[in-house]
This record gives C-alpha cells, structure tokens and sequence, in this order.
C-alpha cells in the first residue's frame, strides 16, 4: 500500500500567525499613534472608527472643509490596503521562492525609514496620511492568529473578540480556553503598550523616532525568512 506524503507546509505553523509576532507587529501600530500623536498635532493615525464619526459630524454641521480632514486619511487606509493587495500579487508573480510577506515587510520597513527624513516643518496632512497608508497596508498583511480574525492596526474588533473569549473561557473552563483569551488580551494590550514608548521615544528623537518601527519591521522580516515555514515554501 502507498502512502502519500504529508505536506510539510500543514505542519507548520506560519510564524506571522504566532501571537509573539503579532504582538510585535500590534505594538506598532499602537506605536505609530504614539509617533503621529507627539510630531504632528496630536493627530492619530489609526482612529479610522473616530475618523468615521468625526465625518459625518462635521458634514451634519455644514464644516465641509473640516470633514476632508477625516476624509483623507480613511481615503489613504484605504489605498494602503489596495496597495497591499497590489504588493502581494506582483511578489507572487515574480515567482519569489518564499513567503511574499518578507518582501512586504522590507518595503515598509524601508517606506517607514523614509518618512523619519522628513522634517517636522513639512505639512502634518501629508505625513499623518503617509502613516494612515502604511498602516492600512499593514493591515492586510496580517488578518489572524491561531485561526481566529485578529487586526495589528485596529482595536474594536480585537476587543469584541478578548469579549467572546472571555465568555469561552468562564463557559467551557479549559486550559485551552483560557490560554486563548490570555493570547488575545495580551495582544489587544500590545497596542496601547506599543503607544508608551512611541510617545517618550518621539519627544526624545522627534521625527526620527519613526526609525524604530523600521527596525522592528525588518527584523520581523527576517524572522519569517529564517523560519522552517519559510524553508518549505
């Protein structure tokens, strides 16, 4: 009798789907707000929920002028999330022997160094919905882990789900359970704990503070290149 092979793909765990990982990638997003907040007005670029609001309030008050600035930068997530849709279609046909993610990564890594060279004098506008673009782009990059729906950019979601989980764990009282919502809680929390060292690091560095996120990207790019996932690829 034959047996087939097992894909040895199945038994790895992708490392971008690990909470360790994703802990990482959150913390940045949550860092990047901490970066806007400090070296451009107070501005936050992940607030596309308030973003939302902030639009509609303003159109109901007849600010048309002021509602662009929430406009735009819910117009540049949403690029970023196209884009990072473009990025994976034309690694994947170039035939890149590995995951595409690596080369994701370094191109953010790479835009995000860019942007800690522009200085502080130059318009907020185009530097926040720099930010907004990437961190739509980002978004999409990484949807999950341990197989349910997670977001390193956005907090509602991720808190709905700590919610059911929480309710999992009391109903069923598995260690399994409980694990869980200890993985999610902590990785809802990354992001909140990612915006303390991204407001003291950006008093201290002012725009290049940025660079920091840029490090952490390429070394997490280099963390998928080294992993067996990778190797089987």
């Amino acid at each position: 009798m034959k047996y087939k092979a097992k894909d040895k793909r199945k038994e790895i765990i992708p490392p971008y789907t690990r909470p360790i990982f994703l802990m990482i990638i959150t913390f940045v997003g949550g860092y990047m707000n901490g970066y806007t907040y400090v070296t451009r007005n107070e501005i936050l670029a992940n607030m596309h929920t308030a973003n939302m609001s902030k639009l509609g309030i303003n159109i109901g008050l007849g600010n048309y002028i002021e509602a662009l600035n929430y406009f735009i930068p819910i117009i540049a997530c949403i690029l970023g999330a196209a884009f990072s849709a473009l990025v994976k279609t034309i690694i994947i046909k170039t035939k890149f022997k590995g995951e595409w993610r690596i080369l994701a990564l370094i191109l953010e890594s790479t835009l995000l160094f860019f942007i800690g060279l522009i200085p502080s004098t130059f318009p907020d506008l185009i530097v926040t919905n720099l930010v907004s673009f990437l961190m739509g782009y980002q978004l999409c990059l990484f949807r999950e882990c341990l197989g349910i729906p997670f977001n390193t950019t956005i907090c509602t979601g991720n808190i709905r789900n700590v919610g059911q989980l929480l309710f999992k764990a009391l109903d069923q009282k598995s260690i399994k359970s409980l694990e869980t919502l200890i993985y999610f809680t902590s990785l809802t929390f990354s992001f909140a704990i990612g915006a303390i060292p991204g407001t003291l690091i950006s008093l201290l560095l002012n725009t290049k503070a940025v660079w920091v996120c840029s490090i952490i990207l390429f070394i997490q790019a280099i963390w998928i290149y080294n992993s067996k996932f990778n190797k089987v690829q």
